[in-house]
């Protein structure tokens, strides 16, 4: 292992200026995935309970984010929109959209043109193409992961302010990339494995690189970073295949690692509770919870358990003292304490299939309002209440006139819920009275 620390900074204090309510970076409130407060209709469709569509200019998966009186997502134009007549990778441009939160009308648009050359629009980086990682705000800045054209930060007002260079790199079959930047104090941390076999942490108000952790193993790596605090101290949660890592936020220096089961990829995020860390993934299905805390290779002293579950893509969410997440057109819920199944549910389903590409599992659950949200790629959503009985609450239908995968994992903010499709992005809420 290599640690390389480049300008290390103090960070003083994690607190930004969000507001309550805001849908700050991809899954939420600190990646939880939970959102307390004012829940949205259980129920909608083209006809009920969605106060707009915004059509988009291009595709993508990324997820929208909620700052104040905006909604920013991504997309791309020019290159690799349809598989038979992909284009020139040389037209590829990646944008930044900020959308008003009552309207869904466009305000701006930040449009980067490709910098390197991308990986070719076959194979598995159809699936989700160009646009994959999620921005993440302050309150102030946007801060934004454009693929190979590296890190960006923009004003609330579309002025780009800083760009930083992650690296060009691709993984070994050529995937694409798609972890989403977290903020922690005053840095942006970026998983950029796959573009540059590191980890980062850029200082936000500059796009100086305050540290870097290398490695060439660092790659298969989509998931986004996890903060999770121990004993008083801060620590962000880094997963590759077959190892996790905690690393200390302010100076990049490797704190512990741990082996993990899943071998060939890392794609869904870890999540925590009470100091634990649980992840799940890989083809073959494998789950882990490990204690957070201690030094060096915690692999045999800090595993809590292993199991094989039937995990792929998403990421779970943690209600009370179960995890929940969905695959192959399933529902399954398991004890934190043990990695047991509660009870798994195959979904009902009113139009195309939900197991398998182009329907597979990508979007992951959110809880909103006490119940879990959950949207496959046929545009099909599902309201689940939390327990260890499967009790559906909601089965809402695609939007009307959308073909396009629903990817994106849902953003929710005071009582309303934004969700994303390759084509456009809706709002749900009540009608105003």
């Amino acid at each position: 292992m290599k640690t390389i620390v480049l300008n290390a900074i103090v960070v003083l204090s994690t607190i930004s200026p969000l507001c309550a309510g805001e849908w700050d970076r991809f899954r939420g409130p600190n990646g939880s995935g939970i959102m307390d407060g004012q829940a949205p209709p259980w129920q909608w469709s083209s006809e009920k309970n969605l106060k707009w569509k915004a059509p988009l200019p291009g595709k993508g998966s990324s997820s929208p984010i909620v700052s104040g009186d905006r909604i920013f997502v991504t997309c791309y134009t020019g290159y690799g929109l349809d598989l038979k007549r992909p284009g020139n990778p040389e037209d590829l441009v990646r944008h930044l959209i900020a959308l008003d939160r009552s309207t869904g009308q466009e305000v701006w648009r930040a449009s980067i043109a490709s910098s390197a050359e991308e990986d070719p629009y076959k194979g598995f980086i159809t699936q989700h193409g160009y646009a994959s990682s999620t921005p993440v705000t302050d309150g102030s800045n946007v801060f934004v992961l454009l693929g190979k054209s590296g890190l960006f930060a923009f004003d609330r007002e579309g002025k780009q302010l800083w760009h930083t260079e992650l690296g060009t790199e691709s993984d070994p079959a050529k995937w694409g990339d798609g972890s989403s930047p977290i903020i922690f104090g005053d840095l942006v941390i970026v998983d950029a494995g796959v573009l540059g076999n590191r980890f980062v942490g850029v200082e936000k108000s500059t796009g100086q690189i305050a540290w870097s952790v290398e490695d060439p193993s660092f790659t298969n790596c989509w998931a986004t970073p996890t903060p999770v605090r121990v004993g008083g101290s801060d620590q962000i949660l880094f997963h590759v295949p077959k190892k996790v890592m905690a690393v200390d936020p302010t100076t990049g220096s490797m704190i512990w690692t741990a082996a993990s089961p899943l071998d060939d990829a890392a794609c869904g995020s870890i999540v925590t509770k009470d100091g634990n860390a649980y992840l799940m993934g890989s083809r073959a299905g494998h789950a882990l919870a490990i204690k957070c805390g201690g030094e060096g290779d915690v692999s045999s002293t800090n595993k809590l358990w292993q199991t094989r579950v039937q995990a792929g893509i998403s990421t779970p969410v943690i209600v009370g003292d179960n995890l929940y997440w969905a695959n192959g057109g399933i529902f399954f819920a398991a004890r934190l304490s043990t990695g047991e199944y509660v009870y798994k549910q195959r979904l009902p389903r009113l139009g195309g299939p939900t197991g398998g590409f182009p329907n597979a599992d990508y979007s992951s659950p959110i809880v909103v309002g006490g119940n879990i949200i959950l949207f496959t790629r046929n545009g099909e959503s599902y309201v689940v209440k939390p327990g260890d009985e499967f009790q559906l609450v909601a089965h809402n239908p695609a939007f009307e006139g959308d073909a396009s995968a629903f990817s994106a994992t849902p953003a929710a903010s005071d009582g309303e819920l934004f969700v994303r499709s390759e084509s456009n992005v809706y709002c749900i809420g009540k009608p105003s009275k």
